[in-house]
Order: C-alpha cells, then structure tokens, then sequence
C-alpha cells in the first residue's frame, strides 16, 4: 500500500512538473515575450537592448533565461546568458517579482553608454505578455570589464536599492592581483557612494583609467560641455563634459605600481570625481622611505597630478637610480614637497614638475665631487696631502645636505645649497638640473680647523672668515662629473680686503699708541 502511494505521489509530481514546464515554455518563450522583455529593459536603461533567444527551466527554481543579450548601440555590454529567476506567485500573474538576475559570461566594455535609470515598468503595457516588475539580487559570475588593453575579471553581486545599489561582493583579478571591493552606491546616475578596496596589488595607472573611462561622456549622465572646468581651455580634456561621479574611496593595498614606482602598504582616503581622484591623506612606502600627504590627479588621457607630502628616510642610492642617474649620491631623504606637474613616468614628472621643497640629506656621499682635494690642492699647492691623492679620495662624504628648492622647467634653484662634513662647511646658491645633466653653483667653502692648519699662516690669515680659511669655489659640469674651482680672483681679493683690515688695525694701535705716549 505504501508503495503505491509513493508510486503514485512520484507519478503525480512528475505530472505536475511536466505540466509546470510547458505552461511556463508556452508563457514565457516564444518571441512576443523575448521582445516584450528586450523593451521593457530598454525604457529601464535609456539604451537599446537585444535578446536573442529565450528559455524557461523549473529546476531548481522557475527561471527565465535569456540568451545572447547586448546593451547599447554599439553594444558595450555583453551577456551570454542572463538568467532570470522570479517569485512563482508573482509568475501565476505573468510579473516577474523579486527576480535574481545572474549573468554568466558577461563582457561590459568601458566607457559605458549614458544610462537613464528608471522604472522598468514606465510606459509599459497592462497587456503585455510578462511584465518585469522588481529584482532583489544580481550576479554576474565571470565577468570581464574591458578599458582599453586593461582587463577585469572575476565575480560580482550586487543588491538593487532605490536609485542605487549595494555592492555585496565583488572579486575582480587583474594580472593575478585579486581586488576586493564592497560598498554602497547611492545614485547610480552619477555614480555616487562609497566603495571599500583592499587589494594584493593596485595599479594605479589602471585605477586612473578605468575612473576616467566611467567619467568619459558618454558614460552616466555627463554635465554640458560648457559648465565643464575640465573641459574649458583644457587641451588634456578626454571628453566634452565632466559627469556627476562622486565615489568615497576606502583603499588598502599590500603593494601598489604608480608609473614605474613601486610602492608598499598604499593607505588611502580618495574620492573620484567627474574630473579628478583625489587621494587624501594617502601614505606608502617609496624608495625605502615613507610618504605622507596627499595626491590629486585630473583624469584625462594624461594626468596631471599634485601633491603636499612629509618625506622620510628616502635612500637617495634608490631615488637617483630611479631618476636615470645612478650612483651620483648616497644618504637619507627627508623633507617637504609641494608639487604640480604632468604625466607619470619619471621623464615627464622631471620635466613638468613645478613648486617647492625643502630637503635635508643625512650621512652620505656625494660621488666624484673632489670638494676636499680641491681646496686642499689650491691651498697648499701640493697634491701629495695625506688622503688627498688616495684612491676614491673624489667621493665627498657629508653629514648634512640640505636645500630650499624652487623646482621648475626640469630645474632645481636654490639660495641656501649647505654642505657640512668633518673636513668642511659648503654654502652656495645656484641652479641643478633635475636629471643631473647640468650643475651651476658659486658660494663659499669654510674649511675645518684641522685643513685650516695645514693651509699654512698666511694662507690662513688673509682668507679666514671667523677663524677658519673661507675661499669662494663654484661647481660645474654634471651630477656624473662635477667639477669643482676655486675663485682664484675671489680669494686675492679676500686676500686684499683681509691685508687692509690687518693694516688698518695695525695703523689704529700705532696712532693710539703714539698718542698715548704724548
């Protein structure tokens, strides 16, 4: 008896199925309902959509599936199949509520058409075949989002809320970095929200152009090209009008590529806009120190960039290699920088970086300088001083360099060049070039006690400044081979002024001597 009960209740929902499957085939196939659906996501989206086929299967849910459908025109966005699973009430009713779209080889190229979000249901017909009426879920398993040569790829799930959505979880991997992303977006014609990224690694170049790319015009709802800063009187402007893009960035990354730079544990605070991404206050390990402070980049095609940061413990072996002149100087960086300029590789920063800086170098050397052996050789006469013809005895080490720095046009002017080491104290004004091609500098080096002794007396009595023998040098040439002078003019003339001095206290003591003894 129990085996036919069981027999039977098999039998009846094998029936029941069967019958479930071709009432929803004949309801939810068939062109007019393909059609019907294609429009209703057209007046949803602002752009025209195509489905290309359409099936229904029961297990394990009543769902819908859609095949071979495109947004836009030209399509931007892809879908092999777009499955779309609905309340069965609700689809007693022909309403497809409370709907879970899942999308299974998703291709959504940036920059995105305009969308005009709205009502799927505005300007729908009570007649037609299935209405879509609410979705709850997204996903998108697979998905590739395409900028330029750049790819995105992994698993997305979204939550639809009001004009927005709630980014549940998103995976994406991008040249085996995994990125991480969660966060709200509250209006989806800017876009506009918050959004957390932790990641292995971020390429910030790619993170530049794919916000670019959903700023670009014809992406969600750009401003009029006349109310556009970005794009009045700016020749690096990547589009007619600036979007209402307004997204509050949470960034984490282990590692980071900015250019050719490679930085360490990126923190940031930004916000992308329809013209810039600001990263404030953003801190990361460069060139074996840290940085703190603030970027700005404007999007374009090449961006121009801004920054106010604190240095510290830069290795300057690091940086001058970076800068295409290796091995020039040695030491620890620290200091203050306040930049502008364009691009992001180290040529075009070189050459477009504009501001100022305050510097100060800690306990290094300056390569193939020769500062000592040139003032000890004018000085004395001789080349044969201890140290001074030994081998490596052009290296200059220092204690403390330091410099305020007026950056522009690829050079560095200074006023207040100071050079401090055991042997010597080296103060000049004058210019650099920041690629180390080019070295004018003219100021005054005091000698220490000890090579203001080995100067000889008189040497030391007609140049000394407090002291210590003081004589004018100027530095040439380049940060390869620079070369030092001694103002041979400049130190006669000290010479003189000094011979004067001593005379004129010499006449001084004379005539009050005299007169004392009247």
């Amino acid at each position: 008896m129990l085996k036919k009960a069981l027999l039977g209740a098999f039998v009846l929902l094998v029936l029941l199925s069967t019958g479930l499957f071709l009432w929803a085939r004949a309801v939810f196939t068939g062109d007019i309902v393909r059609v019907a659906l294609a429009n209703q996501l057209s007046r949803a989206l602002g752009q025209p959509v195509t489905i290309g086929s359409i099936a229904v299967t029961i297990v394990p849910r009543l769902t819908v599936n859609l095949g071979q459908v495109t947004i836009g025109e030209p399509a931007r966005i892809r879908v092999q199949t777009l499955h779309v699973g609905a309340d069965f009430r609700a689809l007693l009713s022909r309403h497809i509520e409370h709907g879970r779209l899942e999308l299974s080889g998703a291709r959504i190229e940036l920059p995105l058409p305009s969308f005009a979000v709205g009502d799927s249901t505005s300007g729908s017909s009570s007649n037609a075949p299935v209405e879509l009426i609410s979705v709850d879920a997204i996903a998108l398993r697979g998905v590739e989002i395409v900028s330029g040569g750049r790819v995105l790829t992994g698993d997305v799930e979204i939550v639809p809320e009001g004009k927005g959505l709630t980014l549940q979880k998103v995976t994406l991997v991008a040249d085996k970095t995994t990125v991480n992303l969660t966060g709200n977006i509250t209006d989806l014609a800017g876009p506009v929200g918050d959004v957390a990224i932790k990641a292995g690694a971020v390429n910030v170049d790619q993170l530049l152009a794919f916000a670019n790319d959903f700023a670009s015009a014809s992406g969600m709802e750009p401003t009029t090209a006349a109310s556009s800063p970005r794009h009045a009187g700016n020749p690096n402007a990547a589009f007619p009008g600036v979007s209402s893009m307004n997204i509050a960035v949470s960034l984490e990354a282990d590692r980071a590529t900015m250019g050719m730079l490679t930085l360490d544990k990126l923190t940031s605070n930004a916000r992308i806009t329809g013209d810039a991404m600001t990263l404030e206050p953003i801190s990361f390990g460069v060139l074996g120190g840290h940085y703190n402070g603030a970027l700005v980049f404007t999007l374009g095609v090449i961006p121009d960039f801004k920054l106010d940061a604190t240095l510290a413990g830069v290795d300057m072996g690091t940086a001058t290699a970076f800068a295409g002149t290796p091995g020039v100087l040695t030491g620890r960086l620290s200091g203050n920088l306040h930049l502008a300029g364009r691009g992001m590789d180290a040529s075009s920063v070189i050459k477009s970086a504009r501001g100022t800086a305050r510097v100060e170098i800690l306990n290094g050397v300056v390569k193939n300088l020769g500062l000592v052996r040139t003032i000890v050789v004018a000085t004395s006469g001789r080349s044969d001083r201890t140290g001074v013809g030994a081998s490596g005895a052009r290296d200059e080490p220092f204690t403390k360099l330091g410099a305020t720095l007026t950056i522009a046009d690829g050079s560095a002017n200074t006023q207040d060049l100071r050079f401090e080491s055991k042997d010597l104290l080296l103060a000049t004004a004058g210019m650099v070039r920041l690629d180390g091609s080019s070295i004018n500098l003219g100021g005054k080096v005091q000698l220490s006690d000890e090579l203001s002794k080995q100067a000889g007396q008189d040497l030391a009595r007609y140049t000394q400044e407090g002291g210590r023998v003081t004589l004018p040098v100027a530095i040439t040439g380049s940060a390869n081979a620079p070369q030092v002078r001694v103002d041979i003019a400049g130190m006669a003339k000290r010479a003189f002024t000094n011979r004067a001095n001593e005379e004129v206290q010499k006449a001084l003591k004379k005539g009050l001597g005299d007169l004392f003894k009247k």
